[in-house]
């Protein structure tokens, strides 16, 4: 699209009926059903929570959706409370909180000495026995990490004026017998603010900083739900899934009070006609608590529904933000991404260059090979008044998601109605042209195309080391043969081969475990079969670790070797 368009032409560029449905969102409506739900706290498996679900199942079948409840098992870590002192300089007691599966401490606590851990990549040697501190937010990357190093115990300094909740666990959803060690056995206390400044100061000084932490953390397994409605598609069986989590930290108004309005008025514009194809929309439970424990089960317990119907999948969080004026960034897949640019376009005049999905929010359905666009939409500037210094969207130089989140601070104030309203407009314009064109947009020449370049990238720096040349001419020809299918292929046998094509690349280019497992909660590299092929460039050829690593490479060109000539058979069958 021409960048130097006009927002009245670019928006022109919608067709009529979704310019209808994006001129119908209604604002006071959004905030309405916001306030309704960040009424109340809504921990996992809470009455508050359930009320929240009632409220939103109701308001959907007034709306003409079909509504089905389900119930599971999960295990939900709800911290409890937390203590932070510093010993023998007479500096008192600092205020923190600890973090959903962090372990607790006995309730005298534990003492140690403290080591300032100035750079996590660096060496932890010193580590053993010790509690280690360490600014930003808890990640479980992280905190893994430094467990494994021998740290008795980890305190995070977040840079923010709040502390803001984390969960600290890398286990995707509830955990297998094989995962529950998996889980991390040291507690794990954040602080912010005057009480991490001091600490910092403390730290810096001359002498050795010993350190008392407590901290109290629940986790059990617990019941909780998932509501799915549905808008029924005409032409076919398959349909377009938007999904988002209702539990929350505290009131959690933006996060994720918003998107459940915006999910809920996306349905009710939908429920005015008859889609070709369908729209389901998913309200999780256990994403703040169980690390997405609701999203996991019911697409474990959904599987074949879901690798049969499920088009695409869009996911909402966190919209709506006061201050939130970047749109640039949010996930897509190569093969997504030109309908998230059209929609933004069209509806704020932003450039839209979208960022990779990542390992985070509910991505549960990577493994099946959904393809993703869309996590969180509208980010703060980096250098605006309401930025985290604490969090960006992964992929962006952004300033996240506002200071607020993850905090008490989180609500109803912290909205921008106007915001709420563009962000729900690119949603519905969205799922309007997913659900309603004759042939699915989605791009697998541009899939094909940046694996190429990345390909050609990797080769370049391998040099001779390691040879992923037939790869290269596979992805080429493989993009060379997907453009010409979309000029010519029959709309009745374009849909299927889309989703095939998504079956096949999705799970080989964004997980390890592949299509039945879930893979922890850390990132996911580019060219994810040819991690090991990358690391050959600076490894000595004569090392053992050379060797090892080249094992590997040779397993993983196979695997992306494999799944792009299938793809190629599938377009050409």
């Amino acid at each position: 699209m021409d960048a130097g368009m006009r927002k009245t032409d670019v928006a022109a560029a919608l067709d009529p009926q979704t310019r209808r449905i994006v001129d119908a969102v209604s604002g006071e409506r959004l905030i309405e059903d916001t306030r309704a739900i960040a009424s109340q706290v809504r921990l996992s498996g809470s009455a508050e929570e359930r009320h929240a679900f009632t409220y939103i199942e109701r308001r959907l079948r007034d709306a003409g959706l079909r509504t089905q409840m389900f119930e599971h098992d999960a295990l939900i870590s709800l911290p409890q409370a937390a203590t932070l002192q510093i010993l023998d300089v007479g500096s008192g007691e600092i205020p923190c909180i600890t973090h959903s599966f962090g372990a607790s401490t006995p309730p005298a606590g534990l003492e140690g000495r403290t080591v300032y851990v100035r750079d996590v990549a660096g060496d932890l040697a010193g580590l053993r026995g010790a509690i280690a501190v360490v600014d930003g937010l808890a990640m479980p990357t992280v905190v893994r990490k430094l467990e494994a190093a021998g740290a008795l115990g980890i305190v995070f300094l977040n840079r923010d004026p709040v502390v803001h909740e984390m969960i600290v666990s890398t286990v995707w959803g509830s955990p297998t017998p094989a995962q529950v060690n998996q889980l991390p056995s040291v507690p794990v206390v954040s602080t912010a603010g005057t009480g991490a400044a001091r600490l910092r100061a403390q730290l810096d000084g001359e002498h050795p900083l010993r350190c008392r932490l407590t901290a109290s953390v629940q986790t059990e397994w617990r019941r909780l739900p998932v509501l799915t409605a549905d808008v029924v598609g005409t032409d076919e069986e398959t349909f377009v899934l938007l999904a988002g989590h209702v539990d929350s930290w505290h009131h959690g108004a933006m996060d994720n009070g918003g998107a459940n309005a915006v999910m809920m008025e996306v349905g009710r514009l939908l429920a005015r006609g008859r889609p070709r194809r369908g729209l389901r929309l998913a309200f999780w439970s256990g994403h703040s608590h169980g690390r997405y424990a609701g999203s996991t089960w019911y697409v474990d317990s959904h599987w074949k529904e879901l690798d049969a119907h499920c088009a695409v999948h869009l996911y909402i969080d966190s919209v709506g933000g006061r201050g939130a004026t970047e749109l640039g960034s949010g996930y897509c897949m190569p093969e997504t991404r030109a309908i998230g640019a059209h929609v933004i376009a069209a509806v704020t005049d932003q450039q839209y260059q979208g960022s990779r999905v990542g390992r985070s929010v509910d991505q549960s359905l990577l493994g099946i090979g959904v393809p993703s666009l869309f996590m969180t939409l509208s980010e703060h500037p980096a250098d605006g008044p309401d930025a985290s210094r604490d969090f960006a969207i992964t992929g962006s130089t952004g300033g996240g998601l506002g200071w607020w989140w993850h905090t008490p601070d989180d609500t109803l104030d912290k909205l921008d109605p106007a915001a709420l309203t563009r962000d729900a407009q690119i949603y519905a314009a969205a799922v309007h042209i997913l659900c309603t064109s004759v042939v699915l947009p989605l791009d697998y020449s541009a899939t094909a195309r940046e694996l190429a370049a990345a390909l050609r990238t990797l080769q370049a720096q391998l040099r001779n080391r390691f040879d992923v040349s037939d790869c290269i001419g596979e992805a080429d020809r493989l993009q060379a043969e997907a453009a010409q299918f979309a000029k010519e292929a029959p709309p009745a046998e374009a849909n299927p081969v889309l989703m095939r094509l998504g079956r096949i690349l999705i799970p080989v280019l964004y997980t390890q475990a592949g299509r039945f497992d879930h893979d922890p909660a850390t990132s996911i590299p580019h060219l994810l079969p040819l991690v090991e092929a990358a690391r050959l460039a600076g490894s000595d050829p004569a090392s053992a670790e050379a060797k090892a690593l080249h094992i590997a490479a040779v397993r993983g060109r196979n695997r992306l070797l494999q799944a792009l000539g299938e793809a190629r058979r599938c377009i050409s069958q």
